[in-house]
């Protein structure tokens, strides 16, 4: 009898675990399906106060979304203008960010908020792309406008990310003195936007710094600046056009190399070897180009250098053939100057010392260097064909000084450029690679860029140049021609 009430006891107690076993069994025989990935971002829901709130005086606003929220980068991204002296506090938790104000805000004055894309989802990290919130202390809210793109000079391509500045005080070193009043940052495409804006006159700046103190305070930084203010009373403006540059500082002072007894203090400092090397490509040297020799240590007396110390033999018959050398400024480069033969096989001599460096160390033996000129089937030609818009022909019809540049660019360098004569500029003997074309304005008719400069007099803004998107391919013994609009 005992045992049948200890039965029934733990009966229904048996039968529950196998029903739990059995439904979780069932469970694990079909896994769940993956289902397409999220990519919706989160939705904004309201805030508190409330977006575009007049009279203003909270120093705490809660942002509330549909999903659990978090931030990437807010300190970088979050942009408030007027500017604060103090950075607001900016926080995530559940769905809400939450932003703590530490500065007694301007009375009248219309406050924006912009996250970019600082909010996102938790799980997939979608972002709230351009989220805005915006405010006025006083009895109305500004909505003018600003818009524009800016560009790298030298380059003509886009940089994102770039501060770029309003300030209400109009004298020239405000750039480098005082925060903006407004401040917008370049998209990716170059563009910025400035939003609810108070009617006035305005200098406007940009700046590439490192150290976010949004100030000019660096010759390193990169700049931008409009050669007259903005006017801004009751229309949006539109196009403006910034051109980032860095400027050569020639007013820094001469910083003498290490004295020499510096280095006497460490007995076991090694003197570095004076080496040579050169600039041929695979045994190769380039038509209508400079063969050169690189001394690891500047030499010491350029004049014991020369053609007489060294022997250029020429063809298959190793005929000695004259030649002229000229040293560069540094001492460290030698320029051997020959009229070189297409395809043909040389010989350069170098005896055992030859040079001397500054260190008191000659070449400590001799060297052959066996080469032989490229072909012209080795390279390609190229035809640049410029159709040239209103607007550009009203540029150059203004400014008849003005030359048209074209540049081929491979590996961020301009390997070839010359004259647009007539619409066309052809040129030859072109490596075999992809490049980049760019049109530079030419401004002082030296046919390289020159860049601008703010403080140093006088001022001037640095020449334009305009890049294609479309890449060329240049093939060995093959001409290309291509047509371009500016």
């Amino acid at each position: 009898m005992g045992n049948l009430y200890q039965l029934r006891k733990f009966l229904p107690i048996t039968i529950l675990f196998f029903i739990v076993i059995y439904f979780s069994n069932c469970a694990n025989i079909v896994p769940p399906g993956g289902g397409p990935r999220d990519t919706i971002p989160p939705v904004f829901v309201s805030a508190t106060p409330k977006d575009s709130s007049l009279h203003f005086n909270s120093h705490r606003v809660t942002f509330y979304f549909n999903e659990y929220v978090e931030l990437d980068n807010v300190l970088e991204k979050l942009i408030v203008s007027p500017t604060l002296k103090r950075t607001p506090v900016v926080t995530a938790k559940f769905r809400t960010v939450t932003i703590n104000i530490k500065d007694t805000l301007k009375p009248n004055t219309t406050y924006t908020f912009n996250f970019d894309d600082a909010i996102r989802d938790v799980n997939e990290r979608n972002p709230v792309k351009d989220f805005q919130y915006v405010v006025s202390t006083g009895d109305y809210l500004d909505s003018l406008e600003i818009k524009g793109m800016l560009k790298v000079a030298e380059t003509g391509l886009a940089d994102s990310n770039v501060a770029v500045m309003l300030y209400t005080n109009l004298e020239d070193s405000v750039v480098s003195k005082e925060k903006p009043q407004y401040l917008a940052k370049t998209k990716g495409d170059g563009s910025f936007h400035f939003r609810n804006l108070a009617p006035g006159t305005y200098k406007m700046f940009a700046i590439k710094e490192e150290d976010r103190n949004l100030q000019y305070s660096s010759m390193e930084e990169p700049i931008a600046f409009l050669d007259s203010t903005i006017s801004i009373l009751s229309e949006n403006v539109e196009d403006v056009q910034l051109l980032l540059f860095k400027a050569y500082d020639t007013t820094q002072p001469y910083v003498a190399p290490l004295l020499e007894e510096e280095e006497s203090n460490d007995k076991k400092a090694k003197k570095p070897k004076l080496t040579v090397s050169n600039n041929l490509s695979q045994g190769k040297q380039e038509l209508n180009d400079t063969f050169h020799l690189k001394f690891s240590i500047p030499i010491a007396d350029l004049s014991m250098v020369d053609s007489s110390r060294m022997t250029l033999a020429e063809d298959t018959t190793l005929r000695t053939v004259p030649f002229r050398t000229l040293f560069d400024s540094t001492g460290t480069r030698l320029s051997i100057l020959y009229d070189w033969k297409e395809g043909r096989p040389y010989r350069l001599i170098l005896p055992k010392g030859f040079a001397t460096d500054t260190l008191g160390q000659t070449t400590a033996k001799a060297d052959t260097l066996n080469f032989s000129a490229k072909t012209k089937t080795d390279y390609g030609i190229f035809i640049g064909k410029l159709e040239i818009s209103d607007e550009t022909r009203n540029i150059l019809n203004a400014d008849t000084s003005l030359r048209l540049i074209m540049q081929l660019v491979a590996d961020k360098k301009v390997a070839y450029s010359g004259d647009i004569t007539g619409g066309t500029w052809k040129q030859e003997l072109i490596n075999p690679a992809e490049y980049e074309i760019r049109i530079l304005f030419d401004q002082n008719g030296n046919g390289i860029w020159d860049t601008g400069s703010y403080y140093i007099s006088p001022r001037k803004q640095p020449e334009r140049v305009v890049a294609f998107p479309k890449k060329i391919n240049i093939k060995a013994n093959w001409m290309m021609p291509e047509t371009f609009s500016l």
